[in-house]
C-alpha cells in the first residue's frame, strides 16, 4: 500500500514595497497568510487606533495648506499614537504634551535655528500674548550661502475634539535679517469657547526679499512648537 505523502506548502511569496514612511522593504503578498485571530486586548488596541485617526486628521488637515513646500515625515503616525495613548488611559483627547515635534525628522528645525517662544493668556483668557525669537545654529551660519533673512509663520490651532472642528489663525511675521536679534511680539485673539491651543512654527529662508526655494526641504523647517490649556 503506497504511503501517503504530506503536501508541502510553498513558502508565502514576498513582494517588495517602497513606501515614503518605511522605505524599501519586503512583505508577504496580500492573501498569502491565514487570517489572524485577535484577542480582546488586540481588538481594543485596533479600535483605539481607528478612533484616534479622527483628532489626528483634524490637525493634519488644518496644517496641510501651510506645508505645500515642506513634505514628508512621520507626523501623522505620531499624532495617532499620541491620541491612542490618551484613549488607552481613558483621558479625553487633548494637545497636552505636543511640544517640539518636527514635521520631518530628517530635516530638524535645530539644524537651522533654536526658536524661543513665550505664550501667555491675558487675565480674561481672551487673548494670547506672544513673544518669539531664535538663535541660529553654528552649522547653519557656516553654510548659509546667499541667504539674507528668514520669514517666520506661526500657525495657532484651536481644536474642539468633542465637535470635531478646529479654528486656524496664521501669523506671517516680517522678514528678519540674519543679523537682526530683535524680539517679535504680538497678540492672538482666542476664539470663543476654545479651551486649548497648539502652535506650529514654520521658518523659510529668504534672499533679498524673496523666498529662497531649493529642492527638497533645504532652507526651511516646520515643527509643532508648543501647546497649552486655556
Amino acid at each position: 500500500m503506497p504511503s501517503k505523502r504530506k503536501t508541502r506548502k510553498n513558502p508565502a511569496e514576498k513582494v517588495v514595497v517602497n513606501s515614503k514612511a518605511y522605505g524599501k522593504h519586503e512583505r508577504a503578498a496580500r492573501g498569502s497568510k491565514s487570517k489572524a485571530v485577535l484577542n480582546r486586548a488586540m481588538k481594543g488596541h485596533g479600535k483605539r487606533l481607528r478612533e484616534s485617526t479622527i483628532p489626528a486628521k483634524l490637525i493634519m488637515d488644518a496644517l496641510q495648506p501651510f506645508r505645500e513646500n515642506f513634505k514628508g515625515g512621520m507626523l501623522w503616525q505620531r499624532l495617532v499614537k499620541h491620541f491612542a495613548a490618551q484613549a488607552k488611559k481613558g483621558d479625553v483627547y487633548s494637545v497636552n504634551g505636543i511640544e517640539h515635534w518636527d514635521f520631518n525628522l530628517e530635516y530638524l528645525t535645530s539644524r537651522i535655528m533654536a526658536p524661543k517662544v513665550k505664550i501667555e493668556p491675558d487675565d480674561h483668557f481672551s487673548n494670547l500674548e506672544v513673544s518669539i525669537n531664535y538663535t541660529f545654529s553654528n552649522r547653519f551660519l557656516e553654510r548659509k550661502s546667499d541667504i539674507t533673512a528668514f520669514r517666520i509663520t506661526l500657525i495657532f490651532l484651536f481644536p474642539d475634539f468633542k465637535n470635531n472642528r478646529i479654528k486656524t489663525i496664521p501669523f506671517v511675521l516680517p522678514d528678519k535679517l540674519l543679523t537682526d536679534s530683535a524680539l517679535y511680539s504680538f497678540m492672538v485673539h482666542v476664539p470663543r469657547q476654545a479651551n486649548s491651543y497648539l502652535c506650529c512654527f514654520k521658518a523659510e529662508a529668504c534672499r533679498n526679499g524673496e523666498l529662497h526655494q531649493n529642492k527638497g526641504n533645504t532652507g526651511k523647517a516646520m515643527s509643532l512648537l508648543t501647546s497649552g490649556q486655556l
